[in-house]
């Protein structure tokens, strides 16, 4: 299982540099002059690549031939505005899916410190047999261990209670709370390792997605940022207040469609 994502490519090196999409769309319109300029055609723009007798129809094909070489498929395909407006489209849909997962995963983590907080408070203060062991009680007084099994009624005859110990219920409780949490955390981890692979699949300039795939990564990007957010209105529905430390509750994000 993949549990990061850091590792997608970032086209933003700093404030002045193009997005991917918008070199290409620099890049297509580069492309459109020379095309203009072999074929001797005026469109109102200064001449940027030929000059003197390289002008004119003649060796156009050749010359289209050398550009084409040093464009990669992809920026082939940008070319293609509808190819290009379907990607642009996938690529802002899996950066926002990718921004839910990690809005959620924040939240995520923050209940858990407050989890892993109560429990470790109430395991403190529970009752516990002469050889350390922790005890507790059930709603009809038997006297179980952490994992839930029965004391011997003589062992469990040694404890000395003062009526404050937490209860097994309440122990439970916040036992499952916390793993809950774990278990979340790491269906976080794994969106965001899928929603990475679409990325990168979608940076390949040599194997260009097609146009078949990028629907399927949206509709997968939405699966997956709604099935984080339901599991997490879930566990917040579900939790009993007791069960976590007095951290704020968690944001339900709404996942953006297109």
């Amino acid at each position: 299982m993949k549990f990061l994502y850091a590792d997608v490519m970032n086209f933003e090196q700093n404030g002045d540099d193009l997005s991917l999409t918008a070199r290409f769309t620099k890049q297509a319109q580069d492309f459109d002059d020379l095309q203009n300029e072999m074929a001797g055609r005026e469109v109102g723009r200064i001449s940027r690549f030929l000059t003197g007798d390289e002008h004119g129809p003649m060796a156009a094909e050749k010359r289209r031939a050398k550009w084409n070489a040093t464009l990669t498929n992809l920026q082939i395909m940008m070319n293609d505005l509808e190819y290009a407006q379907l990607y642009r489209d996938t690529e802002t849909k899996l950066r926002e899916t990718q921004s839910t997962l990690d809005s959620a995963l924040e939240r995520v983590q923050h209940m858990k410190i407050g989890a892993e907080a109560a429990l470790s408070e109430t395991l403190e203060h529970a009752a516990r047999l002469p050889d350390g062991r922790r005890v507790f009680k059930d709603q009809v007084d038997q006297v179980l261990f952490e994992n839930g099994d029965q004391v011997d009624a003589d062992l469990a005859a040694t404890v000395v209670w003062n009526g404050s110990e937490p209860g097994y219920e309440e122990m439970r409780a916040q036992s499952d709370a916390v793993n809950d949490l774990i278990v979340l955390e790491a269906d976080i981890y794994t969106g965001q390792a899928e929603i990475g692979d679409m990325q990168e699949r979608m940076a390949d300039e040599n194997d260009p997605v097609t146009e078949e795939q990028m629907p399927e990564f949206q509709e997968r990007s939405n699966e997956i940022g709604a099935d984080v957010t339901s599991k997490l209105q879930a566990y917040t529905n579900s939790t009993p207040v007791n069960t976590a430390a007095p951290f704020s509750a968690p944001e339900i994000i709404e996942i953006p469609t297109l």
